[in-house]
């Protein structure tokens, strides 16, 4: 345990932290965390096959082994000492300390990877787009309602680029013109 004299009052400070588990400790690493009294978070999403003539629905990771952790950075320290080899924690490269992520890109990931679509989203926008590459937009109504991102091509397919900076970015396809609103 960590000696407690002389702490950063910042090290008291629940933020968001990010980490990647190594050798499938994903769930018990998580689990520690959650016992000690700290939120998590994994992102997964449903998927169906067909077993043996039978639809089945399994979640599988966004981004295997990657998962969050909301807790005070001394927890995370002494969490890191006891778990060196089983985990990697996203860190600012210059000191190398772990990385706090904001709380507004954290909402707006799990906000995104929590959603769960059945890809029938019908088109309501106009035909000629009114948002180019770039613009910072905001979803106003469906699944995603809420979520702050950036437009980008992919695959000649404008996208909702949604990131937690220097850890994780999804892109989100199909969401018709008319739930965009342009943040200025």
């Amino acid at each position: 345990m960590m000696a407690s004299g002389n702490l950063n009052p910042a090290d008291e400070e629940v933020r968001w932290y990010a980490m990647r588990a190594f050798w499938n400790k994903t769930h018990s690493l998580m689990r520690e965390a959650q016992e000690a009294g700290f939120r998590t978070y994994y992102a997964v999403r449903t998927v169906d096959s067909v077993e043996s003539g039978q639809l089945e629905y399994r979640e599988e990771p966004y981004i295997p082994a990657l998962f969050f952790v909301q807790c005070t950075m001394s927890w995370l320290r002494e969490f890191r000492y006891r778990h060196y080899s089983e985990i990697r924690i996203y860190t600012d490269k210059p000191g190398g300390t772990p990385a706090p992520i904001r709380d507004e890109e954290m909402d707006m990931f799990i906000l995104v990877t929590s959603a769960h679509s059945d890809g029938n989203v019908e088109y309501l926008g106009e035909p000629k787009p009114q948002y180019v590459q770039g613009d910072l937009v905001r979803v106003t109504e469906g699944l995603y309602k809420g979520a702050q991102g950036v437009v980008k091509r992919i695959r000649k397919d404008r996208k909702l680029i949604v990131a937690i900076t220097g850890v994780a970015m999804v892109a989100i396809s199909r969401i018709p013109m008319c739930y965009l609103e342009k943040i200025e």
